[in-house]
C-alpha cells in the first residue's frame, strides 16, 4: 500500500479543501492499483482542456493556485476562434464556444498556462533528462520520454490534473529508472535512413509501434544527430498504432548512448529487423483511401514547428490551393505569433490556407462540417490513423493520402494526390 507524508496525509484528509482531497484520493487510488509505495513530486503537468465545466470546478474545489508548472492541451476545433471558418456548422461551434468558455475561467483563476497546443516543449513547458511529468497525450508522453529523457506515464487526463492540484504523482512505471530499459531490440537493415524524410519517419514508427505493442524499444541504425521534426514524426504514431510510451533511439535518446545502455546490460525479449518491405507496409496501412480525390490536406499533428510553417511557405509561394479543397495547418500560438511576423502566414493564407492555432487536426469532426470531407490528405501518421478510424470525431472515418508535406502541398494545388 502507498504510504504518504505528513503533508500528504493533511491533503488525503481534506485539510486543503474538497478539491485537493479528490485529487488526492485519486492518486492514491491509481498508485495502489500498480503497486506504487509513494508519492513523488511532479515538475510537469499537462493537461486536456475538454472536460465539463461542472467536472472541473468539482476537482478545483478550494484551489487557490496549482502546485507546478502546468499547461493546458489544445481544444477541440468547434470551440476555437478558427471554427467557423473551418466550416464547421454554427449550432456545434455555439454549444462548444460556451463550454469552453467556462473553462477558461476556471484554468485561468488557478495559474494553469493557455497554451492549447499537442507541444508544450515548444511554448515554455520544457521537459529535461530526469524530470518528472504527468501528460495525457501520448504524442507528448512519447516524445517526452523517448527525445528527452525525462520520466513520466501514461497518464490519463484525470491524473495529470490531480498531479496538478496536488504537486504529486505516484512512483511507479517509467517514472522509475529501472523500469525504463528496452524490452525489444529493433534494427534497421538495408534502409539509407539519411535520405528518410519525415513521412519516412512516420511510416516507420507506425510500423514499429504495431510491432512493439506496449513494450520499450531500442532502436538501432538511426544517425545522429536528428532534426527535432524527424523525431517528432517517428515517436508521435508509436502509441497509436501500438501503445509505446519510450523509444531510445541509440545515439539520440539522452539514456541510451549505447544499446547495452538502453537495455541496462541486459538482454531484450526480442529483437526483429526493419527493411523496405516493413517500411512500405507501414505506407500501406496510412494510405486507405479508395480514390486520389483530396478534399482537405491536414498538417500539424504534434503542431508545425516554425521550421515547418517556413516550408509550407515556400512551396505554397505564388500558388493556388484548388477551389474546394481545404487546406489547414495547425500550429501553437506563440509559434503563429512568430511565423506571422515572418510572412509564412500571409503567404500561406493568400494561396488558399488557413493557418490555425489553439486546436490539433488529429480527432478533426468531419461530420460536424457544412461541407463534407470524403479523403484527407496528411503528413503526419498519427493524424491518418485517428482519421481514417473517426477517433473522437464521432466515429465516422475519412479515407487517407499520407506522404511528404511536398506531396500534400502538390494535393492541394492540383486537388488530387500523385500523378
Amino acid at each position: 500500500m502507498l504510504k504518504l507524508t505528513d503533508e500528504q496525509k493533511k491533503m488525503y484528509d481534506g485539510v486543503y479543501g474538497r478539491g485537493t482531497q479528490k485529487a488526492m484520493t485519486m492518486l492514491v487510488e491509481y498508485g495502489n492499483a500498480f503497486g506504487a509505495k509513494r508519492l513523488i513530486k511532479v515538475d510537469s503537468v499537462h493537461t486536456f482542456n475538454s472536460d465539463h465545466p461542472d467536472y472541473l470546478s468539482q476537482m478545483l474545489d478550494g484551489v487557490d493556485e496549482v502546485r507546478t508548472f502546468c499547461s493546458l492541451h489544445a481544444m477541440i476545433p468547434a470551440a476555437t476562434r478558427w471554427a467557423r471558418a473551418l466550416g464547421i456548422r454554427a449550432d456545434v461551434v455555439e454549444r462548444e464556444a460556451k463550454l469552453q468558455e467556462e473553462r477558461v475561467k476556471i484554468f485561468k483563476k488557478v495559474g494553469f498556462l493557455e497554451t492549447y497546443t499537442c507541444v508544450p516543449y515548444l511554448v515554455g513547458n520544457a521537459l529535461n533528462k530526469g524530470m518528472v511529468y504527468s501528460w495525457p497525450g501520448s504524442s507528448g508522453i512519447a516524445i517526452g520520454n523517448s527525445l528527452y529523457g525525462a520520466r513520466g506515464n501514461r497518464d490519463a487526463g484525470p491524473a495529470a490534473l490531480s498531479s496538478a492540484i496536488t504537486g504529486f504523482t505516484p512512483e511507479m512505471m517509467l517514472n522509475i529508472p529501472k523500469n525504463r530499459y528496452a524490452e525489444l531490440v529493433v534494427r534497421l537493415e538495408g534502409l539509407d535512413v539519411a535520405k528518410f524524410t519525415a513521412a519516412d519517419f512516420g511510416a516507420l514508427g507506425y510500423y514499429i509501434g504495431s510491432a512493439a505493442g506496449q513494450r520499450k524499444v531500442a532502436l538501432v541504425g538511426v544517425p545522429a544527430p536528428q532534426p527535432f521534426e524527424n523525431m517528432k514524426y517517428l515517436f508521435s504514431p508509436m502509441p497509436v498504432s501500438g501503445a509505446v510510451s519510450l523509444c531510445h533511439v541509440v545515439g539520440v535518446t539522452p539514456e541510451a548512448p549505447t544499446l547495452k545502455a538502453a537495455l541496462g546490460d541486459g538482454k531484450p525479449e526480442d529483437t526483429i529487423r526493419v527493411g523496405k518491405k516493413e517500411l512500405e507496409e507501414g505506407y500501406r496501412r496510412l494510405n486507405t483511401a479508395k480514390t486520389n480525390q483530396v478534399d482537405a490536406v491536414c498538417l500539424g499533428c504534434p503542431h508545425l514547428t516554425i521550421s515547418e510553417l517556413k516550408k509550407v511557405a515556400r512551396l505554397l509561394d505564388g500558388k493556388k490551393v484548388k477551389e474546394g479543397v481545404r487546406f489547414w495547418a495547425a500550429t501553437a500560438d506563440s509559434i503563429h505569433t512568430l511565423a506571422k511576423r515572418m510572412g509564412f502566414v500571409d503567404i500561406i493564407e493568400k494561396a488558399g490556407g488557413l493557418v490555425i492555432t489553439d486546436t490539433c487536426v488529429m480527432n478533426f469532426p468531419f461530420p460536424a462540417l457544412e461541407k463534407p470531407v470524403k479523403n484527407s490528405a496528411t503528413n503526419s501518421a498519427r493524424a491518418g490513423h485517428y482519421q481514417a478510424r473517426g477517433g473522437a470525431a464521432g466515429g465516422v472515418g475519412v479515407g487517407v493520402l499520407y506522404g511528404t508535406t511536398e506531396q500534400c502541398v502538390a494535393a492541394a494545388i492540383k486537388g488530387r494526390w500523385g500523378g
